[in-house]
């Protein structure tokens, strides 16, 4: 499956350490690994489940981490502005989505209303 950056783009995959994040995971798991950590992965089981945004958003905002949050699993293009908004910096995109609509929904879409919502909802912590 393809791996693709905040723009869209196809990046070839690096070595890092990584921690990787079933949905229901709790972030004290890996708080103590987390300056070692190059990448997080943080797994989506089902394109309606959002808890990997709260993940994201929780390592980025209340624990400063810096590196690379990596989605994995089922999302669709429609929520690519919303995941970059949480903080994911790449993702392995499902093998059900072609790469370019990553690339096309960055560029032109506006994350739908729904979308609008939960981002504008996370940003108000």
């Amino acid at each position: 499956m393809p791996l693709v950056n905040i723009s869209g783009a196809v990046i070839a995959d690096t070595d890092a350490v990584t921690a990787h994040l079933a949905p229901g995971a709790k972030l004290d798991e890996i708080l103590e690994q987390m300056p070692a950590l190059g990448r997080v992965e943080i797994e989506f089981p089902k394109f309606r489940d959002g808890r990997g945004f709260t993940l994201a958003r929780a390592l980025r905002e209340r624990h400063g981490y810096k590196g690379d949050i990596r989605a994995i699993g089922h999302f669709i293009p429609d929520q690519f502005a919303a995941l970059v908004a949480c903080g994911f910096t790449s993702f392995v995109t499902p093998e059900s989505h072609d790469p370019a609509q990553f690339a096309a929904a960055i560029g032109t879409r506006q994350p739908g209303q729904l979308l609008r919502r939960m981002v504008t909802r996370a940003r108000e912590g």
